[in-house]
């Protein structure tokens, strides 16, 4: 009966001897060790994002680890039938490949993203490194139609004016012909087009004690762009015929000048009324001896980018995709949008970090930050927030909030002039954390069970010994 069976088992070991050999687990430590210092030396080179994009998140990667398992599962086998004493050796390969599997479950379906929230506000929004391309379509030039939403990953991707990535519309084809990894953005103000773009307008407000000179570009004609000075607020578009109890300026766009109307917090009426146009200067009457100078005026703007390449990421760099249609290149950063006009239909497309939503508001109710003595620098921070069914709880940087099956911590914090205006939390989902925690148990069983039968062989040794000896 055992010699029919004699020559499968035999040709099974044959077959799995090399998966199980000495050399390939060699090979796998190897070329995990390699893969894991040239992971260390692109993050410190450029940031965890490109590391994982270039590295981890990779073909031969999952092929070193899945050769892991192989190698694991045919060591085991190659043991078979297993004795008592190789507990220890089979639980501590089955915990590994237990962990690995956690590890894979949660990368491929976790979450690990951050929320920005203001002081006093709510947000339920998560921002994933995930990166989306979404087109809305308006005919009428208000109500808008989401008609394009895809993934993209233009960082292992990039598209090419050879092979481009084309978004279909009503009216032809929005291509992406190039992608900037690294770019430092300033703005810029281009003439646009008439009848589809709003008004531009760059002034200056100056006296002994400030000089701001800034860009108010509206969205589209006949809307209002705003810019806060903090003493008075200076507006592009139609004046309203009272005060609203506040230092305001608003300048109103006409062909080829500005109508402006100056409001007094204390005063119902105008302060003052006139026309300039570019390069002229009024003083708008307030207290604090300001002039207004229009140093330039055009009917007719859009914004722009003046992107400089950069080859590291910087707090200050970003991402930018180039677009054609209709004949006409537009840039659009990471977390930006670009409106594309035709005659018969308005697009806008953004392109985006992936927003998930948590499923419920998380409101900031309040912030506190303690320094360092004598420095700016801070020492510690926590955030007091408030959630349905949960109420008010305070989230530390030692102290996260677990709720729902996400695990909220305290990331940074986002201030101005000083003061501190927003928190950032670092959010996670982690499904796989079970079999990750499992697998650890099980590891750990494993070598104290090896430990345990070396104790044994010791003492059998020992016995043998004196045994002998008498």
């Amino acid at each position: 009966m055992d010699k029919p069976g004699a020559p499968k088992k035999s040709l099974f070991r044959r077959l799995n001897k090399p998966l199980a050999s000495v050399k390939l687990a060699v090979f796998i430590i190897v070329a995990m060790a390699v893969i894991t210092a040239v992971g260390t030396f692109v993050e410190a080179q450029y940031d965890a994002y490109a590391a994982r994009k270039l590295v981890y998140d990779t073909w031969y990667m999952y092929i070193i680890m899945g050769l892991l398992v192989i190698n694991l599962v045919a060591v085991m086998l190659d043991r078979w039938p297993w004795k008592k004493r190789h507990v220890a050796f089979v639980s501590a390969h089955i915990g590994i490949i237990v962990l690995l599997l956690g590890a894979y479950i949660t990368m491929k379906h976790g979450l690990d993203g951050s929320m920005r929230v203001g002081i006093g506000e709510s947000n339920n929004f998560v921002q994933t490194a995930e990166t989306d391309l979404v087109v809305y379509t308006s005919f009428d030039g208000d109500r808008y139609s989401k008609t394009f939403e895809q993934e993209v990953d233009f960082f292992k991707k990039p598209p090419t004016a050879e092979k481009p990535y084309t978004i279909p519309a009503y009216d032809g084809e929005i291509k992406i012909v190039e992608y900037k990894k690294y770019v430092t953005p300033s703005k810029k103000v281009i003439a646009g087009e008439e009848g589809k773009a709003g008004a531009g307008l760059r002034f200056q407000l100056q006296n002994p004690n400030v000089n701001v000179i800034e860009w108010l570009v509206q969205r589209k004609p006949n809307t209002t762009a705003t810019h806060n000075f903090g003493p008075a607020q200076i507006h592009l578009g139609a004046a309203p015929e009272k005060s609203r109890g506040q230092n305001e300026i608003f300048l109103t766009p006409e062909k080829g000048f500005l109508r402006y109307v100056v409001f007094q917090k204390d005063q119902e009426k105008p302060l003052k009324k006139g026309v300039v146009k570019e390069g002229d200067v009024f003083d708008p009457g307030f207290k604090m001896a300001l002039q207004f100078r229009v140093l330039r005026y055009l009917p007719a703007a859009v914004e722009d980018w003046d992107l400089q390449d950069a080859e590291r990421p910087t707090p200050l760099t970003t991402s930018a995709v180039k677009i054609i249609f209709d004949g006409k290149e537009n840039w659009v950063l990471l977390n930006d949008m670009v409106k594309l006009f035709t005659n018969n239909s308005v697009y806008l497309l953004t392109y985006g970090n992936r927003r998930i939503d948590i499923g419920f508001p998380l409101k900031l109710k309040n912030f506190q930050v303690s320094r360092y003595q004598g420095t700016m620098r801070a020492m510690a921070y926590e955030s007091l927030v408030e959630v349905p069914d949960l109420g008010e709880h305070l989230i530390s940087m030692n102290e996260p909030l677990k709720y729902k099956g996400l695990t909220i911590y305290q990331a940074s914090f986002q201030e101005e002039n000083g003061q501190p205006v927003a928190s950032i939390f670092s959010v996670n989902h982690d499904p796989g954390r079970f079999l990750k925690y499992l697998g650890s148990l099980i590891i750990s069983l494993g070598i104290i069970l090896l430990m345990w039968f070396k104790h044994l062989d010791f003492k059998l040794a020992r016995r043998s010994e004196k045994g002998n000896g008498e």
